[in-house]
């Protein structure tokens, strides 16, 4: 229990107002405040997202929620660094990585997607099972295996500030065996823009979910 606790304590500090390679950011990026005081950060519909000077998500996790900027990409990830330099990747919207949580993990691979595919939505809807591989250092678990499926499950808008998308929703199902954990991933995927605006994914069975906003995309090279 001590452990989770210290998790819970620790994760909030860790999201912070992001940093590019270049110093600090200018407002509106959030401080600690934001991230311990929920009603003092808005939610995705009230931010002002012309006014963002650079790629940046919101992170919700618990209470909390901070406005966090693009620091990088790397071969198609893009890197959120946060300012005491913790990181959370993302590649086509899928968390890939962290580095500096409580409780890492990164993804390796995905086998058995679909041909051309790099991550699983929307190109590995009703196409049957493929795997994940994944570690989880600070558990000393290497090559993990969680068996998952991708299912479109419906429609629903997402608002984020000014504007609003039609996306379609899929449910991603994955089960560990060798822990004995299932978990659910939830993505708003727009087909037009080909971009996931928002999801809910599984940190680790302690930490829980992590809702991730798209506010302003980032170019990729």
């Amino acid at each position: 229990m001590s452990h989770i606790r210290s998790i819970l304590l620790l994760l909030p500090a860790l999201l912070l107002a992001a940093c590019t390679d270049k110093g600090e950011l200018p407002a509106p990026f959030d401080t600690l405040d934001a991230v311990f005081f929920p009603q003092s950060a808005p939610s995705a519909d009230e931010i002002d997202v012309d006014k963002l000077p650079v790629a940046a998500i919101l992170v919700e996790f618990g209470r909390g929620s901070a406005r966090v900027a693009l620091a990088d990409t790397r071969d198609g990830t893009l890197i959120w660094r946060a300012r005491d330099r913790a990181e959370i990747h993302t590649r086509n919207g899928i968390l890939v990585r962290t580095v500096g949580l409580p409780d890492d993990v990164r993804v390796i691979r995905f086998d058995g997607l679909p041909p051309g595919a790099r991550t699983p939505v929307p190109a590995a809807a009703g196409a049957g099972t493929y795997v994940r591989i994944f570690d989880m250092p600070d558990r000393r678990l290497y090559g993990a295996r969680a068996d998952c499926s991708l299912a479109e499950v419906g429609q629903e808008p997402v608002k984020v500030g000014k504007y609003e998308f039609g996306t379609v929703v899929y449910d991603e199902s994955c089960t560990v065996e060798a822990l004995g954990w299932q978990y659910t991933n939830r993505y708003w995927y727009e087909p037009d823009s080909k971009r996931i605006w928002r999801s809910t994914q599984r940190l680790s069975r302690e930490l829980g979910d992590m809702e991730i906003t798209l506010l302003r995309p980032a170019r990729i090279p």
